[in-house]
């Protein structure tokens, strides 16, 4: 075109076939240019330049001379003339640009994008100052250093909150046993932070490691790396977070109504010292006469098995389950901590000998 003349090629090539090496230059280091930063793939490339050889032919010739199928050819022709490298004609034959022009403007239109998002992203900077006034007003917001919280919903919820944002440590001492609904509202978050890897401490009372339910419950996490140990002495409710947040209940004979949450630094010290001098007069678990019955499962971990056998994708059974996919994979992952299995497969195989399928 424009009387310039080109090399034919020896042979095209079918769709998606290797080229022919191009001898390297000795210590050449450039690599051969291509159309793909600025959105056009190798293969687009590959149909604009029969074109530029083979001026005024339609896409059946080019169909034959590539060894394409139809469906090809019309993809490409139809993504190159959106870069405005080609139109058709009325012949229904095809007019390419001038090489020099097309693909400035497909430089040029690039590199404005470019520069509108580096814009875009460094205005982002804009929104520091607002960010910093909610920041300060948030930090004047935050509660005291000792903070009540009342209700067992409310008690249940600032738990989860603290156990999520635990990054260490867990400490507490427990007196009295947990009834079967405590130990369901506490498993998720136990478990999230064993398999976390956070260290997790329990001090019991003899009342509690000895009530089966309990026992039980203690058996089990300290088989997945918890630390459970038992006192004859008089223990009080307590939870501590990292070593840096204390709860504690109001009534220290009612710990489900109200509870103290201190972040104060001399009192948590102390409530620290509180549980490290009971955790070195405690002594282990001890080991039942016989291996403690399992913990029931949950309704939610039934249903996790239950729609495992009847489906083949995790998509489906979330949906099943009317939770995100996020959250049924972290069901699933649970109950393969808390069965001891490295994958589903065999997870289904201890699940099917504890009875559970």
């Amino acid at each position: 075109m424009n009387g310039t003349t080109t090399q034919e090629p020896a042979a095209e090539r079918p769709l998606g076939a290797a080229a022919t090496p191009v001898p390297a230059t000795p210590g050449a280091t450039t690599p051969t240019p291509t159309l793909t930063s600025v959105g056009v793939p190798d293969d687009h490339l590959r149909l604009y330049r029969y074109f530029l050889r083979h001026p005024g032919q339609g896409a059946q010739s080019a169909q034959h001379a590539l060894g394409w199928d139809r469906d090809s050819v019309d993809e490409a022709l139809e993504g190159l003339q959106q870069h405005n490298l080609l139109r058709l004609s009325d012949r229904h034959t095809v007019l390419v640009s001038d090489p020099a022009v097309a693909v400035e403007w497909l430089v040029d239109k690039r590199l404005g994008e470019l520069k509108s998002s580096t814009d875009q992203v460094s205005a982002a900077r804009g929104i520091i100052p607002s960010l910093t006034e909610d920041h300060r007003q948030g930090a004047d917001r935050t509660p005291g250093d000792i903070e009540r919280v009342d209700g067992g919903d409310e008690i249940r919820e600032r738990l989860n909150d603290l156990a999520f944002f635990t990054f260490r440590e867990l400490m507490s001492l427990l007196p009295v046993p947990w009834t079967r609904a405590t130990i369901e509202e506490a498993r998720e978050s136990d478990l999230r932070m064993l398999r976390r890897g956070i260290r997790w401490r329990t001090v019991a009372s003899a009342e509690a490691a000895a009530e089966p339910l309990t026992r039980a419950y203690l058996t089990e996490l300290a088989s997945l790396g918890g630390e459970v140990r038992c006192t004859q002495q008089s223990i009080r409710r307590m939870v501590i977070w990292d070593r840096g947040v204390a709860m504690v209940p109001v009534d220290p004979d009612d710990h489900l109504q109200s509870v103290l949450i201190v972040r104060q630094p001399g009192v948590v010290a102390n409530t620290v010292a509180w549980f490290d001098q009971a955790w070195e007069t405690s002594h282990p678990l001890p080991a039942a006469d016989e291996s403690p019955a399992p913990q029931p499962l949950s309704d939610t971990e039934r249903r996790v098995l239950d729609v495992l056998t009847r489906t083949d994708k995790d998509e489906s059974a979330a949906r099943e389950m009317g939770v995100s996919l996020r959250t049924f994979r972290r069901y699933i992952a649970d109950l393969m901590l808390r069965l001891g299995a490295a994958n589903r497969f065999q997870a289904g195989l201890l699940a099917k000998e504890k009875g559970w399928l």
